[in-house]
């Protein structure tokens, strides 16, 4: 995966066809117009005719504040974080939800250098996200060094394209940077703003400098995914983020047809939870072993690599990945054959032959295949008393939460028993980093949610240590008086970290653990509400009050984390790998 960067060399994150224009803008005359105010126009009015309605970040004065000025005469909205990569994340979960491009406003140097994490999870994501950074101007560059970085080389190697945005031609150049970061796959664009930087606007590259790869997208040859279908009789369908899009048409193809579908984390709710026909994750984990070693045909559908953990693949079944833009899918599942075709004309084919492909399946495999791995889970709860499992605070809090709630998760060991445990029914109920999985995610991505989507409550699952990253973007949530519920499991370790030390310990106790913090403390300090739960019931009682109360709250859980070694061990270890008898024989 590669594309042409601002200066024609490649970078490895990116599928071929992003090739279009990672090219910067050369130097030409010196501008001589209207001055600053013009790129900053020119790249709001881009981002609004988008439909683009919000700017996150923190300005540093100069170019970009000229921005967040421009925003304001134009009726966009401006939200001051904390810091510059929860504004990405912000900006890229509402990128996510609310089908618009995201937007960021940073300052020079130690601005742009702070959103980089961000900036690599809305890469990693394929999330459109334009990241808008200010410069040392250039007839300052020979005497100016403070906060002088080469912006180009400290983003560019996360950053789908980079651009930079001057007194020449501004117009153009912004309206090239949303397109960029919208078109396949979505990504982030760093744009830097030099109103005293005359250019011209950035070009494509020329059709013969394309990749052959994305050549292949013309082909659309669909028939070996027809013939597969026609001979299958177990098959199994893997369903990634690229589908989300197409949700309306996988419903109608799968429903009925007793064909189990698995999901990556980003893809969850494209097949309801509460329909036969949906099994669980796809993780590249072992949680999905009894289905995937049955099937005698897989098919993934906008599948990206990137979604998975990197396990081997060892299932012997044919496996075909319908992607709509080369990805490499083949080489992540081995021995698999990527087609890169329509997706709605995948889900064509396959809603002709589903009713066939399925029948060696029994009755209602998928749900089955669910519930036993919820079922596994919730034997394996344990934790002293005076304290909660990890799968104690999620079932007491789904009890409470309404269906439409949009819940966030950070990356950590409590994942492992969010995600497969927390049932939705519609894409975008569920959000995680997933191809970076970064901490510090779920309470940036949180405010993120509950300003895209105005009036639904969100939930934000968290550990302390994502959470101890995140933590003033509580103020952001208070001082814009949003309904978010941090849910923070505190156990005051790395818990995932810990289970992966070796008997040596590695470092030992020093390279985990932390002093046990009153979040909640913390919490109130800053104007939000807080609660401690050390049950269900004084969890529900708390997440109860909380969705009642305007503006956050944040439940301090006191989770034991002498279960998740057995959590891991059931999602992406041995005992994952349990053969499910009901499948050994075919129905009909």
């Amino acid at each position: 995966m590669r594309c042409l960067d601002a200066t024609g060399t490649k970078s490895a994150l990116w599928p071929s066809e992003s090739s279009v224009a990672s090219q910067e803008a050369g130097v030409t005359d010196r501008a001589v117009g209207p001055g600053r105010s013009r790129p900053a126009a020119a790249i709001v009015g881009a981002l609004q005719a988008a439909g683009t309605r919000v700017l996150f970040g923190i300005p540093g004065g100069g170019p970009n504040l000229d921005v967040v000025g421009a925003a304001h005469r134009a009726g966009l909205r401006f939200v001051l974080a904390h810091g510059e990569t929860a504004a990405v994340i912000m900006a890229a979960t509402y990128a996510d939800l609310a089908g618009a491009p995201g937007a960021v406003v940073v300052t020079r140097g130690p601005g742009l250098a702070s959103a980089i994490n961000g900036i690599a999870h809305a890469a990693l994501d394929r999330l459109p996200v334009v990241v808008i950074a200010d410069t040392v101007p250039p007839p300052d560059r020979h005497r100016i060094s403070h906060q002088r970085l080469d912006q180009d080389a400290l983003a560019r190697p996360v950053a789908k394209a980079m651009l930079r945005l001057g007194g020449g031609e501004p117009e153009r150049s912004a309206d090239l940077a949303v397109r960029l970061a919208s078109d396949r796959p979505p990504g982030p664009v760093v744009v830097n703003v030099d109103p005293l930087d005359g250019h011209r606007a950035g070009t494509e590259p020329e059709p013969g400098e394309r990749e052959p790869a994305a050549a292949a997208a013309a082909g659309n040859d669909l028939a070996p995914l027809a013939r597969a279908l026609g001979a299958a009789r177990r098959l199994t369908v893997l369903l990634g983020a690229g589908t989300i899009a197409h949700a309306g048409a996988v419903r109608a193809a799968l429903a009925g047809s007793n064909i189990p579908v698995l999901h990556t984390y980003r893809s969850r709710g494209i097949m309801p939870d509460r329909s036969a026909e949906a099994a669980g994750l796809i993780t590249g984990g072992t949680m999905e072993w009894p289905l995937l070693s049955e099937a005698d045909l897989i098919v993934g559908l906008g599948v990206d690599p990137v979604e998975l953990i990197p396990a081997a693949w060892d299932y012997t079944a044919t496996a075909l990945l319908v992607t709509e833009y080369p990805v490499g899918s083949g080489g992540y599942f081995t021995g698999g054959t990527e087609l890169v075709a329509p997706l709605p004309a995948a889900i064509e084919v396959l809603a002709v032959r589903a009713g066939q492909a399925g029948r060696g399946w029994p009755a209602e495999a998928g749900r089955t295949a669910r519930q036993a791995v919820s079922g596994r889970l919730l034997e394996a709860a344990t934790a002293a008393p005076g304290s909660l499992s990890p799968q104690d605070v999620v079932a007491a809090a789904r009890e409470v939460a309404p269906a439409e709630l949009v819940a966030t998760v950070d990356s950590g060991a409590h994942m492992l028993a969010v995600m497969p445990l927390w049932p939705v029914d519609e894409p975008g109920r569920l959000l995680i980093s997933s191809g970076l999985a970064t901490m510090g995610f779920a309470v940036p991505a949180a405010i993120g949610a509950a300003i895209a989507r105005p009036g639904r409550p969100v939930i934000a699952f968290t550990g302390d240590g994502g959470l101890g990253m995140a933590l003033m973007e509580l103020e952001t949530a208070v001082r814009l008086r949003l309904k978010i519920v941090v849910i923070v499991f505190n156990d005051a370790e790395l818990s995932l970290i810990k289970i992966k030390q070796l008997p040596d310990g590695q470092g030992g106790g020093e390279a985990t653990g932390y002093t046990r913090t009153s979040f909640a403390a913390v919490a109130t300090a800053m104007g939000a509400a807080a609660a401690c739960a050390a049950s269900q019931e004084q969890l529900a009682k708390a997440l109860t009050a909380a969705l009642e109360r305007e503006g956050p709250t944040l439940i301090d859980a006191h989770v034991d984390p002498a279960g998740y070694p057995a959590i891991l061990d059931l999602t992406r270890g041995e005992r994952g790998r349990v053969r499910d008898d009901r499948y050994a024989t075919e129905a009909g």
